[in-house]
């Protein structure tokens, strides 16, 4: 039910906003077993120049649960599978050297 304001509410307009790429927001690849998997790729918009992510109504999901047959079946995806099992071993060394040196034991 509608009440009539002592003075008109203002919403100042908000100008448009032009978005050229697309920002990965969230990229999951999950395979519990050797014959199953997904892969979720979550994008939103992104302004390169701004810099500046868009908000998040406008997410796009691009999602299957036919992973290793998108492995087989798109160049591009299995590149990029291999890419990723290619980094595992430098990013665990890299997190690895990240860590904080130990402490050095007190002298006697």
């Amino acid at each position: 039910m509608p009440i009539t304001p002592d003075q008109p509410i203002v919403v100042p307009a908000i100008p448009a906003e032009t978005y050229t790429e697309q920002w990965i927001y969230n990229l999951v690849v999950h395979s519990p077993a050797i014959n199953s998997g997904r892969v979720q790729i979550q994008l939103l918009p992104f302004d390169p120049v701004a810099p500046k992510i868009g908000p998040g109504d406008l997410l796009e999901n691009i999602e299957t649960d036919r992973l290793w047959d998108a492995v087989a079946e798109v160049p591009e995806v299995a590149a990029a599978m291999q890419s990723v099992l290619a980094a595992v071993g430098p990013l665990a060394a890299w997190i690895k050297a990240q860590e904080p040196a130990p402490e050095p034991a007190p002298a006697p």
